[in-house]
């Protein structure tokens, strides 16, 4: 087949243009950083990425939940071991007004039944603990847990978290399973000690014996309560810490498919700027004349 100078122009500008093409797109994986610029480089990587973004977002979801569960739970386990502290200082006053020169002195008994009473304030505010502007301890209800007579307020309901695959977890215990319920032979915390202040400005022997068994009870409910706040606050801790590993995992996944290799990006553009910059040397020599150049 005869070669004419229309084809060898043709195929020699085909090449040149394929050699510009390339050199521009290993300059956009420079400035991009990254070496997928459009779906069409690798039809299979650009797959792949697509589906690890979906999954990284979806772990950001569930991050999320992740990290608000751990705060719902830690604020929790905090304002209950509050509580015991306070409850435990309810019970040594308990045991100081039930000796002889607390029963017999009348300033002292006072004085001890306004503690009791400040300790059952206390326990009331730390009651209606809030955490991201919701009452951690009456379910789902809008509000606080209790009123200032001690009365429960809220509800029975779970608030529930996503916290991996098809798993949910109940991060909330509602004010009955922690303060006691209201109302019965015992009552709840409140009343207790409400029974006590009374028993002990009194003078009351045999009701503050009472009352200081009912909080050996309620500690003793409080104290299970913390228990079961404190192991799942410890799996969520355990699912979190698995969590950000795999977000780690996928990141480092979706680096080596997206990412460019910048020295060999760099190293490539070098060469293919030179194989060009060749290209045009040896087209300028080999292609016929024109009539510009009898012209000169």
């Amino acid at each position: 087949m005869r070669v004419t100078s229309s084809m060898m122009v043709t195929s020699t500008l085909r090449d040149l243009s394929y050699g510009l093409r390339s050199l521009q797109h290993t300059q956009t994986q420079l400035t991009t950083g990254r070496q997928l610029v459009r779906a069409s480089d690798d039809p299979s990587a650009a797959a792949a990425a697509m589906g690890l973004r979906q999954q990284m977002n979806r772990a950001t979801q569930r991050s999320r939940s992740l990290t608000d569960a751990q705060g719902w739970l830690d604020t929790a386990d905090a304002t209950m071991s509050n509580s015991l502290d306070r409850l435990s200082r309810a019970k040594e006053l308990a045991v100081r007004a039930a000796n002889s020169g607390g029963l017999t002195d009348p300033s002292a008994r006072q004085a001890i039944a306004l503690e009791v009473k400040a300790i059952r304030d206390d326990l009331l505010s730390m009651a209606n603990t809030k955490y991201n502007g919701r009452s951690l301890f009456n379910g789902t209800a809008n509000g606080a847990a209790y009123d200032l007579n001690g009365q429960y307020l809220g509800n029975a309901a779970a608030v529930i978290r996503d916290i991996a695959p098809q798993t949910n977890m109940a991060v909330n215990s509602t004010g009955p399973q922690i303060f006691g319920t209201q109302g019965g032979p015992i009552g709840n915390m409140f009343e207790v000690l409400d029974r006590l202040a009374t028993a002990i400005a009194t003078g009351n022997e045999v009701g503050i014996a009472t009352e200081h068994t009912n909080l050996d009870n309620a500690s003793s409910v409080m104290m299970s309560a913390t228990v079961d706040i404190g192991s799942r606050a410890a799996r969520i801790f355990d699912i979190k810490s698995r969590a950000d590993d795999e977000a780690l995992r996928m990141k480092g996944q979706l680096s080596e498919i997206e990412d460019v290799d910048v020295v060999e990006a760099l190293v490539r553009s070098k060469s293919q700027e030179n194989a060009y910059q060749a290209a045009l040397q040896v087209t300028a020599k080999v292609l016929p004349a024109s009539l510009l150049d009898y012209l000169r």
